[in-house]
């Protein structure tokens, strides 16, 4: 499958989270504040981030908005499962995430990478990944989307 096609499917299946009464799996568990973002990588792989401290809520916007090239999510990486990064059994800390425009290749690695060695990270900051949706937990229990 083509990336073009699977961005398209992606971004179909968001945006029935909470909106037609059918929530997708991927949806069941959403934050209850702040900003959750999603994230797809070259391979193909997507996972979740939530987002709670102001300074990364800010950048998250302002990339989401096109207006920041500090584009790679980088934080403390958590080796336990959170049902909004679900099929993962790992998270990035949602108070710690905030986006660089250069890391080191030492925290890059893609998400199927970082589940079969989790402890082995300290922080991850995968620069592959692209934003592919952002959404408000603040504004109501549907986290609606962000515009553009």
């Amino acid at each position: 499958m083509n990336r073009t096609v699977s961005l398209v499917i992606l971004a179909v299946m968001l945006t029935s989270c909470g909106g037609d009464g059918v929530v997708p799996p991927c949806c069941q568990s959403l934050p209850s504040s702040g900003l959750y973002a999603t994230f797809v990588t070259l391979g193909q792989e997507h996972f979740h981030a939530s987002i709670t401290n102001p300074e990364g809520m800010s950048e998250a916007r302002a990339l989401w908005a096109g207006t920041s090239n500090a584009r790679i999510p980088n934080a403390l990486l958590v080796c336990m499962p959170e049902p909004w990064n679900a099929p993962w059994s790992w998270y990035m800390d949602p108070e710690d995430l905030r986006f660089a425009e250069v890391t080191l290749d030492l925290c890059q690695a893609p998400p199927s990478y970082v589940e079969a060695n989790c402890g082995s990270f300290g922080r991850y900051c995968p620069a592959s990944a692209n934003l592919v949706d952002l959404r408000d937990c603040d504004a109501g229990s549907a986290c609606p989307r962000v515009p553009r």
